[in-house]
């Protein structure tokens, strides 16, 4: 085990909650238009795909990146900047701008470096992934099976829900503090290991979990990484029973998780776009119901970034 960080963080850029809703101007992105005009005028280069023939786009991304890493960790832009773009050329958009944070991760065994978040009747009580699925809640950050993790999560809002799909979005430095003053001896026992199952996606002869804390504190700086479901898998297969104190721990976690006091809520809308620190901003989201027309089903677009400054 590494080292602990064991006094409360005060900064808000670190550690805040709900109270955010009511400060929109701290996530909230409307883009200037006279880049939305330099967009339309460029249109028929979006299919390209290059970050190289947009440098106009340099600022704008400059201020994204700066509320990444040392704001509130996350950023929500406004859809309605780009309601003149057909909806591919808003996909194209997305993606610029994700490759201008990043480098983009395959996300799956199918090489998959684009994946739709759509409800395909499954269940994760059934093995469903969550984002093949309508339901809600399920804390989370993305792919905590990895060794290394995704940096930064985006997403593109194709389509909202009928109704409910609402964005959470909640603090790993929130969780901290709350733990820290309800029971600091939890903290140590999350900075140990527990198994995760990598739900299958594995090479040949490779291990079908992997061990890694939940809390970490490197650089300091602190990252999360957690999603139950893969907590519970992980030790199920490796035959590893949660101790007392394991079980308490993830208790008083999960318990925190629920607080709706500490989660910031944000409906994305058709267009809107978000990109959030993977390490630092547990996400989740509501219960929804979709429309029966698929072409209005709710549909978001995910990219898993790897971050370059």
């Amino acid at each position: 085990m590494g080292r602990i960080l064991d006094t409360i963080i005060i900064d808000k850029n670190l550690a805040w909650d709900k109270t955010l809703d009511s400060k929109e101007e701290e996530f909230f992105i409307t883009i200037d238009s006279s880049v939305i005009d330099l967009l339309f005028e460029k249109r028929e280069l979006l299919k390209t795909e290059d970050p190289c023939k947009f440098s106009f786009l340099e600022s704008t991304i400059s201020n994204f990146k700066k509320i990444i890493i040392s704001g509130c960790g996350f950023i929500v832009i406004n859809g309605t900047s780009f309601e003149k773009f057909s909806k591919e050329e808003v996909q194209m958009i997305y993606q610029i701008f994700a490759k201008f944070l990043g480098e983009l991760y395959v996300q799956n065994i199918q090489k998959e470096k684009l994946v739709l978040i759509k409800n395909e009747g499954k269940s994760m009580k059934t093995g469903g992934r969550y984002h093949q699925t309508k339901e809600g809640g399920s804390y989370h950050t993305d792919s905590p099976q990895w060794e290394n993790v995704p940096d930064i999560i985006g997403l593109c809002c194709i389509n909202p829900a009928k109704i409910g799909g609402t964005s959470k979005f909640v603090s790993a430095y929130t969780i901290h503090n709350l733990i820290l003053q309800k029971n600091s001896q939890v903290l140590g026992v999350l900075y140990n290991k527990f198994y995760f199952d990598k739900r299958g996606e594995i090479k040949e002869n490779e291990e079908p979990t992997i061990f890694e804390p939940i809390l970490k504190f490197e650089n300091d700086k602190l990252s999360f990484r957690y999603l139950r479901d893969y907590i519970d898998g992980g030790h199920k297969i490796q035959n590893k029973p949660f101790t007392n104190e394991q079980n308490t721990s993830l208790k008083l976690l999960d318990e925190i998780l629920s607080e709706e006091n500490i989660a910031v809520s944000y409906d994305l809308r058709k267009y809107d776009m978000t990109f959030f620190n993977n390490h630092r901003v547990i996400h989740g989201r509501t219960s929804f119901e979709d429309f029966d027309d698929d072409d209005k089903k709710r549909l978001m677009i995910r990219t898993w970034i790897k971050f370059s400054i």
